[in-house]
């Protein structure tokens, strides 16, 4: 069986928490699982960006699924209180997709 080395390193982030400027900061959770119809990558996943005040400004998980949504991949979007599907593409691109968005929203709160 070939190594999937994305998976591995999206795994090995798994408990990591990264610091920004002005006190923003990301939690990363990761963990394998028995690969599901909810659940086909065969990983759990939640990548957070958290304000300094420690509140949830934007996420991506599959950790619990959406009634509404046919897949349970999805995107929090907290300030406009808003859940949207996210299309899985991998771990690598889950990762860049997701760091993509927190250069964003903290370029538009003036964060350096």
């Amino acid at each position: 069986m070939e190594t999937d080395y994305e998976l591995v390193t999206l795994l090995d982030l798994d408990g990591c928490e990264f610091r920004f400027a002005q006190g923003y900061w990301v939690k990363i959770a990761a963990k394998e699982v028995k690969t599901t119809r909810s659940r086909p990558h065969g990983v759990k996943y939640s990548l957070t960006l958290h304000s300094p005040k420690g509140q949830r400004i934007y996420g991506l998980d599959n950790a619990h699924g959406i009634h509404r949504l046919a897949d349970y991949d999805h995107r929090h979007v907290y300030g406009a209180r808003r859940v949207v599907p996210y299309t899985y593409k991998g771990p690598a691109q889950l990762l860049e997709d997701f760091y993509r968005e927190v250069e964003k929203i903290l370029k538009e709160r003036g964060v350096q």
